[in-house]
């Protein structure tokens, strides 16, 4: 529904025109994959709430909630080991755009975080489909703004591309595994680029996004920035306990309420006005810090609990690094679980450890196994370092019969 005398005109690169809409459609993005479980948990209080707040700031809003998670199956990966979707589709939409919050609010309760096995998730697909499916039931002439609530990276074949080179967290490229799009397979037709595909077409549809980051590892923050400001929008960090305010303050962001972004060079006055600063002289030169010569640390921490994932044919174990480097995995003895080699990012990291033939042979028979395991981490520049680990599975139980 557009008002009269109210038109929204998509310009260059995606910015609206000056005539604001009178209406304002907003599509919040979960993440389920396991790591985001308190976010979902925080999420069926603090959406209710947040729109409440939002209906009384932005005019004539609606909603609509998509999930967000991994692929499961890849065909013709390249190399990389894409995580586990554990059941969940790469996206899902819950509810189309509507304006009754109760569906939001229910459909909030029917998400439940697992899967996503390693840390790129299918955030492209999730956000081309956002935009561009029409089941979605964005209305002409209102404005678009998708709220991303997640914590890690999407899938492309190298996310450095347009990074300034400051903010680069890891040597080019950056490969997370190639978006195979819809048809679940690499180097078809139908694969998303995200610099070239994904934040273009938000762009060009004046979908704006805004990332809020819920406890997302710090060095990615430069990216989830450089990403949003090319679909018009922008990033807020959530600490674990304000979900209501940061997803308030995003969607006004990205509503266009609020004091206005300033250029470069510019700050904002004590009456939200942007004026430059007086100029100073500028001070002396400081003398060149030393090289550092403290190598990066090889600690690991790796939490003793083990998760089933596709009926234990594989599980899901969590290690924290205190850098980036590469990982080698493999059993003690008994060669349990297959071995693992990849990279891994500083911080929390979520692992996929195959089991074996037989190691599932003996599974099926005793209900339950051991599983020791050797780790070898080596940072970045760094000395490896070796821990061992002895995880116990159990094989989920099956449900009675009626």
């Amino acid at each position: 529904m557009l008002c009269a005398g109210v038109i929204a005109l998509a310009g260059p690169g995606g910015a609206q025109a000056d005539t604001s809409p009178a209406a304002t459609d907003v599509l919040f993005v979960f993440d389920t994959t396991v790591s985001m479980k308190d976010a979902i948990g925080e999420g069926r209080s603090a959406i209710p709430e947040a729109m409440s707040e939002i209906a009384a700031a932005v005019p004539d809003p609606r909603f609509g909630l998509v999930e967000v998670n991994d692929y499961d199956e890849v065909l013709k990966p390249g190399g990389f080991e894409y995580g586990i979707g554990e059941g969940h589709p790469a996206w899902k939409l819950h509810v189309p755009i509507t304006a009754d919050r109760s569906q939001i609010a229910a459909g909030i309760l029917k998400l439940s975080a697992d899967g996503g096995g390693d840390s790129p998730e299918a955030y492209g697909r999730a956000l081309f489909e956002s935009v561009t499916n029409p089941a979605i039931g964005w209305r002409a002439g209102a404005r678009g703004v998708i709220v991303l609530v997640a914590d890690n990276v999407p899938h492309d074949d190298d996310l450095n591309e347009g990074i300034p080179a400051e903010s680069l967290a890891l040597p080019s490229p950056f490969d997370t595994g190639a978006d195979p799009g819809a048809d679940g397979m690499v180097g078809s037709g139908d694969d998303l680029d995200w610099q070239g595909t994904v934040l273009p077409t938000l762009a060009a549809e004046d979908k704006r996004l805004e990332y809020v980051d819920y406890l997302g590892a710090p060095q990615y923050l430069p990216y989830w920035q450089s990403w949003t400001a090319r679909a018009g929008g922008s990033v807020v960090q959530a600490a674990g306990s304000d979900l209501t305010a940061k997803i308030v303050e995003a969607v006004e962001a990205g509503a266009g309420i609020g004091p206005p972004a300033c250029d470069a060079g510019q700050v904002l006055t004590a009456s939200e006005q942007c004026a430059t600063p007086p100029t100073a002289p500028p001070p002396p030169p400081a003398p060149p810090a030393p090289a550092p010569s403290v190598p990066p640390s090889n600690n690991f921490a790796s939490q003793p609990q083990a998760s089933c994932a596709r009926g234990c044919r594989a599980v899901l174990v969590k290690i924290t690094f205190d850098s980036f480097g590469s990982l080698a995995a493999e059993s003690i003895h008994k060669a349990r679980v297959e071995k693992l080699s990849r990279p891994v990012a500083a911080g929390p990291n979520t692992l996929k450890l195959k089991l074996t033939d037989p190691a599932i042979a003996a599974l099926n028979r005793r209900g339950k196994l051991k599983l020791p395991v050797r780790f070898a981490f080596t940072p970045d520049g760094g000395s490896a370092r070796v821990q061992a680990q002895t995880y116990s599975v159990k094989l989920p139980k099956k449900p009675r019969s009626a």
